[in-house]
């Protein structure tokens, strides 16, 4: 219960008291949206993970205050129902509390304390763990982003890149096509030959293969 009281020393006049518990302040509330917004914002960007795992945090302490405050009205029910039962003789009470109690209503479950990367594990976004989702954002963006060069010339890889170039080269096999124009990384339009295109293509999808898992992701 530390974490939602603080001890508060008052007096008047340089009167020294005892400590007295009261309940803090409520800090600020994250909801799960709220770490979900944060991590679809942030899932392709590592350097900003360690903000994902802040909301988590929050999220975490939420849990914990939410279930303060169910604890908190429960025991005002329970102390309201045993300070309004009727005088009973001794041996009725006993007879009472066996039978049926003064309050029977169950306190509130403490929701279990858990690490960043239990939560990270266990909550799902869009089906899947927020761990797996922050891999495989990491991994759409590192394979939208690849380049790869042949003879000189630096071309696009990523996924739509690769099914141009595949489309090129059917058309090489099925128009007896030798060279097109086609615009590189740096958006410059040059004349290359269909061979570099397969070139290209190849390497492109070595590329996205060291990336498609997360050995090749962590490499």
């Amino acid at each position: 219960m530390e974490m939602f009281y603080e001890d508060v020393t008052t007096g008047e006049n340089g009167a020294q008291t005892l400590p007295e518990k009261v309940i803090k302040q409520r800090p600020y509330a994250v909801s799960l949206d709220d770490v979900f917004r944060v991590t679809r914002l942030h899932a392709a960007n590592p350097a900003m993970h360690h903000v994902i795992n802040k909301f988590i945090e929050l999220y975490a302490v939420t849990l914990q205050w939410d279930w303060f405050e169910q604890y908190q009205a429960w025991l005002a029910r329970k102390t309201h129902a045993e300070l309004n039962a009727p005088a009973l003789p001794i041996d009725e009470q006993e007879q009472q509390v066996i039978e049926q109690p003064l309050f029977a209503e169950p306190m509130p479950e403490r929701p279990q304390h858990k690490t960043i990367e239990q939560y990270r594990a266990e909550i799902l976004i869009d089906g899947i763990s927020i761990e797996e989702y922050l891999f495989r954002t990491q991994r759409a963006a590192a394979v939208n982003s690849i380049i790869v060069e042949v003879d000189g010339l630096m071309f696009d890889g990523h996924e739509e890149a690769q099914r141009r170039m595949l489309s090129a080269m059917h058309t090489s096999d099925e128009e007896g096509i030798t060279s097109t124009i086609w615009r590189l990384a740096d958006n410059t339009e040059v004349a290359v030959t269909v061979d570099q295109i397969r070139q290209a293509h190849s390497l492109a999808i070595i590329e996205q293969g060291k990336l498609w898992t997360k050995g090749g992701a962590d490499a």
